[in-house]
């Protein structure tokens, strides 16, 4: 408005599409300006900050600018666990300079301890050394590379560990491969069927591919040193240096778990097995906050036991997550070992020395989609875990093996009750030595239809136990399947089919 004591002054008029000036007196328009796009944005800038002009808009800006901070806090916290967990590689040189390439598939994080060793070997003869995980590879940024390592586990049934994702792919994809030679080494069990068969796979479609050979494909039994160092031998000669690998597992960092209760299973049928719960170790405010130790873990996770008397850890499958409040485990004894005599002989009050592995590869992870669990004895811990913690009434359906329901039916109690609750849809019970003898993979056979429409409805499927039992399981949906153009490997591919096989 104009001042009122001066007769000269007038109206200024301001709308979105520009400012002019009206005489006060005849209300004539006397200038007129459009606004610059200088202008504009400048006056959209003050709108979107006052929220003058577009008060719902700015309300809703300012909630967002609100939740930046806990997004960047929540972001930090998410990436932290993956970067402590992650390979310390000292003296790691740049792949463009790097003479030697040592890729590494690993899933549970023991092939990047051998990996580790082999690097300092090479370096203390003289070498320049780029590790890094299969699923990096970049054959464009290896200029210099002289040679390549692979080292590379085999998980589950013979599928590419957690590193070595889409390695295979990209290998058979490439148009040439590179001209310096390769050496392939195995780590794995001999024990299971499929020992290496991944890392076999990796030499065989490098041959396949032209790719030279730097020496024969070979393998590391059990994490055995005694093959490592035979095999770094003969490394060093193929490379014309001396070379000596000694390695020695590390035992990661433990903490004190004391056992809260025990249940007694399978003796009737001459298979002892219990079901240990151990209280949550105490955790400070930093360790909550980061995830440190034993505050953050789920179903499928491992908890690595170190027995007494030996550096030599067993890993058993989770059977609760953290926000159950405790930690437990499914164990059944075996004669003689060492860490299944000493857990089920313990009693409440008394400790272990335990760390945690993540196991990412073996979540029941988000979503709505169905969740077919199939195991049989102790395999059925994670899977409990899992409907333990279905608080979303996903539809799950478990095929549960035991040998009788009077002596060996783990979890009995609370699969009644999760079923009562909702978080667990149908329980099928298959029992080895009862009127009729039946398995999983005979259950399974039995209900194809119903396992075909939950598979057509997006189901994952997990299967947790002996490699007996899951060979028999992919026997039968290989059958179940076939019908409906399906196979289990085609559900693999897509991350619709995982195992968890001892």
């Amino acid at each position: 408005f104009p001042a009122a004591d001066d007769a000269q002054d007038m109206f200024t008029l301001k709308t979105e599409r520009g400012m002019g000036h009206v005489d006060q007196g005849t209300g004539t328009l006397l200038d007129w300006q459009d606004l610059g796009l200088r202008q504009r944005a400048s006056e959209t800038v003050y709108m979107l900050h006052t929220g003058q002009g577009a008060a719902a808009f700015g309300l809703i800006l300012g909630l967002m600018a609100l939740g930046v901070p806990v997004l960047a806090v929540t972001g930090v916290l998410t990436w932290l666990p993956g970067w402590r967990n992650r390979p310390r590689l000292q003296g790691n040189t740049a792949p463009t300079q790097a003479d030697t390439i040592v890729l590494v598939g690993s899933e549970g994080g023991s092939t990047w301890a051998f990996a580790a060793t082999l690097a300092r070997a090479l370096r203390d003869a003289g070498q320049l050394v780029h590790v890094a995980p299969m699923a990096g590879f970049a054959p464009a940024r290896y200029r210099q590379a002289r040679r390549f390592v692979v080292l590379a586990a085999t998980y589950g049934e013979g599928d590419a560990p957690a590193s070595a994702k889409g390695f295979l792919d990209q290998l058979q994809a490439l148009k040439t491969v590179p001209t310096a030679p390769l050496a392939v080494l195995g780590f794995g069990d001999s024990s299971f069927p499929a020992f290496c068969a991944f890392a076999r796979a990796v030499d065989q479609t490098a041959q396949a591919k032209g790719w030279p050979a730097l020496m024969a494909f070979d393998t590391i039994d059990r994490q055995s040193p005694q093959d490592f160092a035979h095999w770094g031998r003969a490394l060093g000669q193929a490379l014309g240096i001396e070379l000596e690998l000694a390695h020695q597992a590390a035992v990661p960092a433990t903490q004190t778990l004391t056992l809260l209760a025990r249940s007694d299973y399978g003796a009737a049928v001459q298979v002892p097995m219990s079901i240990l719960r151990f209280a949550l170790p105490t955790a400070s405010f930093w360790q909550r906050l980061t995830g440190q130790h034993f505050t953050r873990f789920e179903p499928g996770d491992l908890l690595g036991i170190v027995p007494e008397g030996s550096a030599v850890p067993r890993l058993y499958s989770l059977a609760s997550g953290a926000r159950d409040g405790f930690i437990e485990i499914v164990v059944r004894r075996h004669v003689g070992g060492l860490a299944s005599g000493q857990l089920t002989q313990m009693e409440p009050g008394q400790t272990v020395r335990a760390f945690l592995r993540r196991h990412p590869g073996f979540h029941a992870g988000p979503g709505r989609a169905p969740l077919i669990l199939i195991g049989a004895g102790t395999g059925v811990g994670p899977l409990a875990g899992f409907i333990r913690n279905n608080t979303s009434d996903r539809p799950v359906h478990l095929f549960f093996g035991l040998r009788h329901p009077d002596s060996d039916f783990l979890y009995q109690n609370e699969l009644s009750s999760w079923q009562t609750d909702g978080k667990l849809a149908h329980l099928s019970i298959a029992v080895s030595r009862g009127e009729r003898p039946q398995y999983v993979q005979d259950v399974l056979r039995l209900q194809a239809p119903q396992v075909v429409a939950a598979i057509r409805q997006g189901a994952r499927i997990m299967v947790c136990g002996g490699r007996d039992m899951a060979r028999g399981v992919t026997e039968a949906l290989t059958d179940i399947l076939k019908p409906a153009g399906l196979t289990p490997a085609m559900l693999k591919a897509g991350d619709r089919y995982v195992e968890d096989i001892y």
